[in-house]
């Protein structure tokens, strides 16, 4: 520890520690009324919860206990320059910084799997793309976990990064875990990127209005931001291999923090269009109002998977998700859409989901020609 006589007065009196309690107890308590609504519609709405609940509620967890380590780490005197911090003072703020960063990094890696869980359930991409979008998140947590292991690991003993008594200690180089960790933030950002333009993809391929596909595009796509928000965090990581440890990784943890929060609430808020209809009585995202359809909006439990209904005319699939969508092909003014079912129709029923109505029409040729025909429609979802 340097001597506090080298700094400026100016300096000397720098502080981000209320910064960092300030802005993490804000994110995590706004990303908490999220998650509350969105269990409320998933709990009491619609009266199912979904694995992608589970996970969210954990990242949560995760989320306060960032705030929980970092409040203890501002205590200990983190946010202020090392020079002039005690011995204690720096063991506690290096320790609890760095404890810290297990729930954060955690906080926003779990919140990828549930936009994943929804994602697929939801727009029902074809098995290998399935495969493809579960492996890239599994393997982002497990990128994410390696830099966990590589900040406790990186001196032998492990102890000796806070414990200033431990003079005989093996460190590596500090900027391989700042390296590694640039790597995977730039994964995470990526895959953050990747899920977000996805479902817009999906969406501007089908013939729906300019004004639905920009709503549904841009609920599911908020991802987008916390994409932003991970590009801007890996600037801060050079923090971790400074002298100043205790003053230069403040900006990592604000932003670790505001990543979680940024990540889960993204999540949420596709979720939450049934409540938001509630409060308003109208279709937000439909073309006429209902406010009494959803006082008993998913009450029936005997839709508990996803069903299929295929014959020779129409193809009809439910998902559990409130995005009601009635496309039919052969509509007379081109559009793919019908928000509500039709008026006088009885047995219209609406569906707990995406309701998607294909109209196939195929000629009969010779024998060779029929089979042709038929085979490319066999597997018209994948």
């Amino acid at each position: 520890m340097s001597s506090s006589a080298s700094l400026s007065p100016e300096i000397a009196a720098q502080d981000k520690g209320p910064s960092i309690v300030v802005v993490s107890c804000v994110v995590t308590s706004i990303t908490t009324l999220f998650v509350a609504a969105r269990l409320y519609v998933r709990g009491v709405i619609q009266r199912k919860l979904q694995l992608d609940d589970a996970l969210i509620v954990i990242s949560l967890i995760c989320g306060w206990l960032t705030v929980a380590f970092a409040v203890a780490s501002v205590a200990s005197g983190n946010g202020k320059h090392i020079a002039v911090l005690n011995a204690e003072q720096i063991s506690g703020a290096v320790l609890w910084t760095m404890v810290g960063f297990v729930p954060g990094v955690l906080s926003f890696s779990i919140p990828k799997l549930a936009a994943i869980y929804l994602l697929t359930r939801l727009l029902e991409p074809s098995k290998r793309h399935r495969t493809l979008l579960w492996t890239m998140g599994v393997l982002c947590v497990l990128i994410l976990t390696g830099c966990i292991a590589i900040l406790f690991g990186q001196c032998t003993p492990s102890r000796a990064q806070w414990d200033l008594t431990i003079t005989e200690k093996t460190c590596i180089n500090p900027y391989i875990l700042v390296d590694y960790s640039i790597f995977a933030g730039a994964f995470s950002g990526a895959l953050d990127l990747y899920l977000a333009l996805y479902p817009a993809i999906v969406l501007f391929s089908l013939q729906l209005n300019k004004k639905k596909k920009i709503a549904l595009s841009a609920a599911l796509g908020l991802g987008s931001v916390a994409c932003i928000v991970a590009i801007y965090k890996t600037t801060r990581i050079p923090g971790l291999a400074s002298s100043d440890f205790t003053y230069d990784t403040s900006d990592l943890t604000i932003w670790t923090c505001v990543e979680g929060g940024s990540v889960i609430i993204a999540t949420c808020i596709p979720v939450l269009r049934p409540l938001v209809e509630v409060i308003f009585g109208r279709r937000v995202l439909g073309s006429s109002g209902d406010r009494k359809y959803y006082k008993n909006y998913g009450t029936s439990r005997s839709a508990t998977k996803d069903e299929m209904e295929l014959s020779s005319r129409k193809r009809r699939v439910k998902g559990p998700y409130d995005l009601e969508t009635n496309i039919d092909v052969a509509a007379k003014d081109g559009s793919q859409e019908e928000i509500l079912p039709r008026d006088g129709d009885p047995s219209a029923k609406r569906a707990d989901g995406i309701v998607r109505t294909q109209e196939v029409t195929i000629d009969y040729g010779d024998d060779k020609g029929s089979t042709d025909g038929l085979k490319k429609y066999e597997n018209w979802n994948r």
